[in-house]
C-alpha cells in the first residue's frame, strides 16, 4: 500500500471519528408501565436498530438499541439506574464504531425508536400488548418542546384563549434575601416590583397572571417552579434585587438559563439558590439542557428585551443618575432550571450600593421598572405571534 494511500485512509478515519454524533443526555419519562426515553445527540444518527429479548435463566429481559457511528459524550454515564416503569437500568457500551444501549427490564417489552427534532431519538417501551400511558408527553409534545414550545405533561390539557404569565417575587417570609446598607430587604423590593408588574400585565396586555406570592410569606423554590409547570404557563418572570460583597458594584442585569457566564453570575446564582436545600448545579454537568431545550433561545431573547427596556426607561427618567447596564447573563438558577417554559430572572439593582438602594426604595423607580418589564414582554409576545 502506497504511503499516499495510507495518509488518505488515516485522514478519512480521523474525519469520520471527528464528525461522529455524541450522546449528550438520556432522559426518562416514566408512567405506570409505559416509559418514553429521549436520547439527545450532538448530531443526527442514521441506521439505528432495535431488538427485544425475554428473560432467560441467566439474563433478565432486555431491549437493545444500536446507534452506528455514535460515541458517548463525557457527561453520559455508562450505567443509568432507573427503577421505574419496569425498567431496572440502562447500560451504554461502545461496540465497534457505534453505541449499544442495553435496557434491562422486569419483563419482556416492545421497543420502538423514532427520530425527533433535529437530532434526538425517542424510545418507547411498552409491555407486550400494553397501552400507551396518556399522562406521558406525546411525541408531538416533545417535538414542540424541543422546538421552543412549553411542554405539557398531560395529553388532555385544553388550550387557553389567553397567555398565562407567572410573576415570581423572589424570597419572602423568613427568607429576606439580601439586606441593603439601610436595612432594605430584597424580599420587600422584589414583592413591590412584582405586584406592580403583575397589575400592569393584566391591565395592559391580554394575559392572565399568577403570582408565586402576593404577600410576605416564604415559598420554597421548588413550589414556585412546580406552580408554573402545573399551570403550563407560557412565561416565567422571577424578580429580585442584587447584592455584592462590596459597596461599589451597581447596575441592572437579566439572566436566562445556561452555565454561569462569569464568576459574578455564578456568585449571584449561588446566593439566589441558597434556599434550594440539597440541590446543586454540580449534580448534573448538563443540568437543564433538556428542560431548556428549545426554550433557551426564547428566554435569551426575552432577557435582552427586558434588559434593554428597563435600562433605557430608567436612563430617560433619571438622566443625571448613573444607571449601569450590566447586560444579559446566564446562570443555573434553580427556578430557571426547573421550569418548562421561557423563563428569566431579573436583578433590579444592588442593595449593597447606597445609590442603587436609595432608588430601589422609591415607588417611582419601582413603577418605572415594572412598566419597562411589561413593555418588553409585550414586544416579545408580539414577536412570537408574528412568527
Amino acid at each position: 500500500m502506497s504511503r499516499a494511500l495510507v495518509v488518505i485512509i488515516a485522514f478519512l478515519v480521523q474525519a469520520a471519528s471527528a464528525s461522529a454524533a455524541e450522546i449528550e443526555k438520556v432522559r426518562v419519562f416514566a408512567g405506570d408501565e409505559h416509559a418514553r426515553i429521549i436520547v439527545l445527540n450532538s448530531d443526527k444518527i442514521t441506521g439505528m436498530e432495535t431488538r427485544s429479548s425475554p428473560a432467560t435463566s441467566t439474563a433478565p429481559a432486555r431491549a437493545t438499541l444500536l446507534l452506528p457511528g455514535a460515541s458517548m459524550g463525557k457527561t453520559v454515564q455508562p450505567r443509568i439506574p432507573i427503577g421505574k416503569a419496569g425498567i431496572k437500568q440502562i447500560q451504554i457500551v461502545q461496540v465497534g464504531d457505534g453505541l449499544q444501549f442495553t435496557i434491562e427490564l422486569d419483563e419482556a417489552r416492545s421497543l420502538t425508536a423514532s427520530k425527533i427534532g433535529h437530532s434526538a431519538i425517542l424510545l418507547d417501551l411498552l409491555p407486550l400488548n400494553g397501552k400507551p400511558d396518556e399522562t406521558l408527553p406525546t411525541a408531538d409534545h416533545i417535538e414542540a418542546w424541543l422546538s421552543g414550545v412549553s411542554l405539557s405533561r398531560m395529553a388532555n390539557d385544553t388550550p387557553r384563549d389567553r397567555k398565562l404569565i407567572i410573576v415570581d417575587a423572589g424570597h419572602g417570609g423568613f427568607d429576606h434575601g439580601a439586606i441593603g446598607t439601610q436595612g432594605t430587604r430584597e424580599a420587600d423590593i422584589a414583592l413591590e416590583i412584582s405586584r406592580r408588574t403583575a397589575k400592569l400585565l393584566e391591565s395592559r396586555l391580554d394575559v392572565d397572571v399568577i403570582m408565586t406570592r402576593d404577600r410576605d410569606i416564604f415559598v420554597p423554590l421548588r413550589d414556585r417552579a412546580a406552580l408554573a409547570n402545573r399551570e403550563n404557563a407560557d412565561l416565567f418572570l422571577s424578580i429580585h434585587a442584587n447584592a455584592a460583597p462590596n459597596n461599589y458594584a451597581k447596575g441592572i442585569e437579566t439572566y436566562s438559563l445556561a452555565s454561569a457566564s462569569d464568576a459574578n453570575a455564578a456568585r449571584v446564582a449561588a446566593r439566589e439558590n441558597a434556599m434550594a436545600k440539597g440541590w446543586s448545579d454540580k449534580s448534573d454537568p448538563v443540568l437543564g439542557r433538556l428542560l431548556a431545550a428549545g426554550t433557551d433561545r426564547l428566554s435569551r431573547e426575552l432577557a435582552f428585551e427586558v434588559q434593554r427596556a428597563v435600562v433605557d426607561d430608567l436612563r430617560e427618567v433619571y438622566p443625571d443618575a448613573d444607571v449601569v447596564d450590566l447586560g444579559t447573563k446566564t446562570a443555573l438558577f434553580y427556578v430557571l432550571v426547573s421550569t418548562r417554559m421561557p423563563a428569566i430572572l431579573f436583578e433590579a439593582s444592588f442593595l449593597s450600593n447606597s445609590e442603587d438602594e436609595r432608588r430601589l426604595r422609591t415607588p417611582h423607580f419601582q413603577q418605572t421598572t415594572a412598566n419597562a418589564i411589561v413593555d418588553a414582554v409585550e414586544t416579545w409576545l408580539d414577536r412570537q405571534s408574528g412568527q
